[in-house]
């Protein structure tokens, strides 16, 4: 129950920041949550029913706190939220779904988001369109775990491009620069481990020709600065903060993955796409060629058709647009017309009404 509390404390700070957080604790906060004690209906996934009575706390699995994902769920949950005992929706303004708390939560990444779910950890993750291919055939990584036939998608949100980050002084220009190289894959469970293990297989560069080490983001940084690493791989919407912040510092810089190997590792894994990330979009950086594959808002067949069309519905309300393009800078890349794009499984029922609502999809 207290858990349930401090989940609503930590999506009014996402959602409104310190000012005039305390007026707002105070009053809004404090009579809803011991409103809700008093009845007992502090449980998370109650249904929606009497509006401004009773909340459904809806969580978002993301990635690490330093990725793209996290900030990208931070933003949905706040875009999606409108928990009981808010101001009623006024034209123009942000308006979310009746009695949904929504918080994001860090996790591995991808891979994990996918077990996260199926055990119902998680009510929706973000996931990398090849990674859930892969869990709904039941191929690779998720072969003993069997076909995760309960999956669904909301929307495909934006390209994730996978970044190989290179310390400035390795000497690494390209990628067939890695051999004999100390490199940083991604964590278990991570997408960022998936792709960059695909791409080593694809150069044919195996644990014999190069030092690998399975690492998170804000770890590979640390190794990388701590000149414990060469490189390391990072699939994520650039601009990444954590990216960014070594190239401002000349520490580091991302490079190109590109080559006869790559274009073959295209067409045998099509969820892999070419881009380009502009060059300026890192400090000092030009043009870089690479893979990127698609960031997928899943959820399960099981949730309510009502509750995902809802939220569905509030991701691309017109008056939310301002959200998805002040909020993140891969938010300009979400759009309903894409959304349905690149999708390697079934769309809930819920989502899919509204798309077809839309003109979206077609009869």
């Amino acid at each position: 129950m207290l858990d349930k509390v401090e989940q609503m404390v930590k999506w009014i700070f996402v959602r409104f920041g310190k000012v005039g957080i305390e007026r707002f604790v105070y009053t809004s906060l404090g009579l809803f949550v011991f409103g809700l004690l008093g009845v007992g209906l502090m449980r998370a996934n109650t249904p929606l029913t009497d509006e401004g009575q009773r909340a459904t706390f809806f969580q978002i699995g993301t990635g690490s706190t330093s990725g793209t994902y996290f900030s990208i769920g931070e933003m949905l949950a706040a875009m999606i939220s409108r928990p009981p005992g808010s101001e009623p929706c006024v034209a123009g303004g942000h308006c979310g779904v009746a009695g949904i708390v929504a918080i994001a939560k860090s996790s591995a990444g991808s891979v994990a988001n996918v077990r996260s779910l199926g055990s119902k950890r998680f009510d929706s993750a973000l996931i990398q369109a090849d990674v859930l291919d892969a869990a709904a055939s039941g191929i690779g990584i998720f072969k003993r775990d069997g076909k995760a036939t309960e999956l669904r998608v909301i929307a495909n949100l934006f390209p994730d491009a996978v970044h190989l980050v290179v310390a400035a002084e390795s000497g690494i220009e390209t990628i067939g620069d890695l051999k004999g190289k100390r490199i940083s894959i991604g964590s278990p469970g991570s997408g960022t481990r998936a792709n960059a293990l695909a791409i080593l297989k694809a150069i044919k560069l195996s644990h014999r020709k190069a030092l690998i080490v399975e690492e998170n983001a804000s770890r590979s940084a640390e190794l990388l600065l701590a000149g414990e690493v060469d490189a390391f791989f990072l699939t994520t919407g650039a601009p990444a903060r954590i990216i960014e912040d070594l190239a401002i510092r000349k520490i580091a810089h991302v490079i190109s993955i590109e080559g006869e190997a790559i274009d073959r590792l295209r067409i045998e894994q099509n969820f892999f796409d070419a881009v380009t990330i502009e060059a300026g979009t890192y400090p000092g950086s030009g043009e870089v060629h690479t893979l990127a594959v698609g960031a997928l808002w899943v959820t399960r067949a099981d949730q309510p058709d009502e509750l995902i069309y809802q939220i569905t519905r509030a991701l691309f309300a017109p008056n939310n647009h301002s959200m998805l393009t002040s909020g993140h800078p891969k938010g300009r890349f979400i759009n309903a017309a894409s959304a349905v794009r690149g999708v390697p499984i079934l769309l809930h029922p819920g989502a899919e009404q509204y798309y077809f609502q839309a003109g979206i999809l077609e009869e």
